[in-house]
């Protein structure tokens, strides 16, 4: 800003050039010598504050990374977002998990994970309020036939999304076993074709990162994705004294053209509660 010494300007327009940032030296004054007044200021163009590198056309992005940048701009521009969150204390959980992890793994040659339970916390839930089983498709919201499941898996230079079908018949071996040989299918690339599709909610997890919250992009035509942070032991109230409880930061994001707010908050309330009462994901369906 050292040239506004050099150039004439009147005050309204100094004011305006500080707002915007912009640099008299770009602009042409239409004032009396030169002068340059607010309206030059108002009508020029906005001008970055750092320079971008540009990706030429055809350059170094692979096919998935331009399928992903294609897919999440889409979304997040045409789909109406809102946002649920919540501390859910998963402390009863964690020490479940602990407890049957040997048996499950004898059963399906892997360890469950915290996001085994959730997964199946998920498709409990969206059988029991067939509201969130339902997307957005041409312009109808259409109820869908079967509760299925997406995971995000992160693959070379992009995401995937296989879907774990009929979700809700998997028991919690079941579901590690299913979980982890999607996993493994999508990773190794030869996927079959139906293994992307369906699906109204996915599950998108961040918990082995310093990632506490964080709020996803949903993906079309799903209608809601869930998003998990790392469980952590953190200070909690307990019957009036401070104590450290395990817990996990969850958000749901909503399609707001498919769900209101209330028919969205009873989904995620009973995958909170299912979370917190995690011997009910035992139970056989």
């Amino acid at each position: 800003m050292k040239a506004t010494n050099r150039i004439p300007i009147s005050p309204r327009a100094r004011r305006a050039l500080r707002q915007r940032g912009l640099d008299p030296a770009t602009l042409r004054g239409s004032g009396p010598g030169g002068r340059i007044v607010e309206a030059d200021v108002l009508h020029a163009p906005a001008q970055p504050a750092f320079a971008v590198p540009r990706i030429p056309a055809g350059g170094n992005l692979s096919p998935m990374r331009r399928a992903v940048a294609a897919k999440v701009s889409e979304s997040f521009a045409t789909v109406p977002h809102f946002y649920l969150r919540s501390e859910v204390d998963v402390t009863t959980l964690v020490a479940l998990r602990q407890s049957v992890a040997e048996t499950i793994e004898k059963q399906c040659g892997t360890r469950p994970s915290v996001t085994d339970f959730v997964l199946r916390a998920m498709a409990l839930s969206l059988r029991d309020h067939p509201q969130a089983n339902r997307v957005w498709q041409n312009g109808s919201i259409v109820s869908l036939p079967s509760v299925d499941v997406g995971l995000v898996v992160q693959v070379d230079d992009g995401l995937l999304v296989p879907i774990l079908h009929e979700a809700d018949r998997l028991g919690l071996a079941e579901m590690v076993r299913q979980r982890a040989k999607l996993t493994a299918v999508v990773r190794s690339g030869k996927m079959p074709a139906d293994i992307l599709q369906g699906g109204a909610t996915s599950l998108s997890n961040l918990g082995k990162h310093r990632v506490d919250e964080f709020a996803p992009i949903i993906q079309p035509p799903q209608s809601s994705m869930l998003a998990m942070g790392r469980v952590a032991e953190r200070p909690a109230a307990c019957e009036g004294r401070l104590c450290l409880r395990h817990t996990v930061h969850l958000t749901l994001s909503v399609d707001h053209r498919v769900m209101d707010g209330v028919p969205a908050a009873e989904f995620f309330d009973r995958i909170v509660e299912l979370l917190e009462n995690p011997f009910l994901l035992l139970c056989e369906t």
